[in-house]
């Protein structure tokens, strides 16, 4: 597989998740998308497996904003 591919492939899959976590939780897109990309990258600079970071980022994200804010209806 070429790198190329592998970063869109990976870009891909980080859009959807931060379109998820939008979904779920009411957060505008942007504010999700950066703090995605902010958790994204401390999680990086200490990680040997690369595999789970994205699962891990959305993890801690979703738990960011349910801390931060409250859906209505809930």
């Amino acid at each position: 597989m070429n790198m190329q591919f592998e970063r869109g492939n990976e870009s891909a899959r980080h859009e959807r998740a931060v379109s998820s976590l939008t979904d779920r939780t009411g957060v505008p897109l942007a504010e999700v998308r950066d703090l995605f990309a902010g958790e994204f990258a401390r999680l990086a600079r200490g990680a040997t497996v690369h595999s789970y970071l994205a699962i891990r980022t959305a993890s801690n994200v979703l738990a960011m904003l349910r801390g931060r804010h409250v859906r209505p209806g809930q």
